[in-house]
């Protein structure tokens, strides 16, 4: 668990940078944010508007896909072969199952510190109150 607290915040502080093809529109990303930073130069004002929205798009794809590469670098250095804990919430039925096996792993845990209270109050002869 340490672990993964370590990977998001590491990712926390990441940030992805995309450019239009000809340099005039560059964009940041960030996990919080896709479009944290814009900024297009005096020469991009020159396009026709379908241009530039065009040459923004792109750009912030472009972000996107870097600070995605990002991340997919830390995960890989940090879990290497061992799963990698984000993949389980690409499976939902997995995640499903995982879930419900821990509450029944904690009703367990429950029901048997129970009867460990109970047994303490038996042998100290004791009557818990309510009973």
């Amino acid at each position: 668990m340490a672990k993964l607290g370590a990977v998001r915040e590491e990712m926390a502080g990441l940030t992805g940078r995309g450019e239009s093809p000809d340099g005039h529109v560059v964009v940041e990303a960030t996990g919080e944010d896709p479009l944290a930073r814009l900024t297009i130069d005096p020469r991009a004002m020159r396009m026709a508007a379908e241009d530039l929205a065009a040459a923004v798009t792109d750009a912030a794809r472009r972000a996107r896909a870097d600070l995605d590469a990002q991340v997919s670098r830390i995960t890989e250095r940090e879990y290497g072969e061992n799963p990698n804990p984000m993949d389980a919430l690409r499976d939902k039925e997995a995640v499903q199952k995982q879930l419900k096996d821990m509450q029944a792993y904690m009703e367990q845990a429950g029901r048997n510190a129970q009867t460990m209270v109970d047994q303490i109050y038996r042998n100290l002869g004791m009557r818990q109150s309510g009973q």
